[in-house]
């Protein structure tokens, strides 16, 4: 993708050594990832027989490199740039201030993590008819009961749940095969 000197981009994310952007026109495609700068950034004199690497990549700078984008999860296990025992010369207060950003942004991250894992969904079935359960894998159940649907891979029966957290199994015609 072409764009002039100076356009100023949104970065989706970076391939090798291409980035993947969008204009504020709503244009999108690649550009080469050592032609863009994030703002703020002005290059300096590349030292002699200094790697071409972008500045925003150095340590002296205050921006993090650019990773991609991760999900929830693999920002969760990645460390964060505040647990570095490495640090730059010279830090600004701004950079202290992203740390407290960052950790307020992984307690988030946790606090959702565990809400998902509580918030499981589960189908909740009627029952239509009495079933009286006559083996030991069968459970009784009445007219009017909601039951919760655990397991359907068993032709003609569905495993499911009380109320009263009694387990077994019922036929499909009991909670009208699984239709209201």
């Amino acid at each position: 993708m072409g764009l002039p000197l100076g356009t100023v981009v949104n970065a989706v994310f970076k391939n090798r050594k291409w980035l993947y952007v969008q204009t504020p026109h709503g244009n999108e495609g690649y550009v080469r990832y050592a032609a863009c700068l994030p703002l703020g950034i002005i290059p300096t004199e590349a030292e002699s027989g200094a790697d071409p690497t972008p500045c925003w990549e150095k340590c002296t700078d205050v921006y993090p490199k650019p990773s991609g984008n991760m999900t929830d999860t693999e920002k969760l296990s990645s460390k964060s740039d505040c647990d570095v025992r490495v640090w730059c010369r010279n830090r600004s207060r701004d950079v202290a201030s992203a740390c407290g950003e960052r950790r307020v942004d992984r307690l988030y991250l946790r606090a959702a993590a565990i809400s998902k894992s509580r918030g499981v969904r589960q189908t909740l079935l009627v029952i239509t008819s009495n079933f009286e359960g006559s083996g030991g894998n069968e459970i009784r159940v009445r007219k009017g009961d909601v039951v919760f649907l655990l397991d359907a891979n068993v032709r003609g029966w569905f495993y499911v749940r009380t109320k009263e957290g009694a387990e077994g199994y019922i036929p499909t015609e009991t909670a009208g095969h699984g239709f209201l």
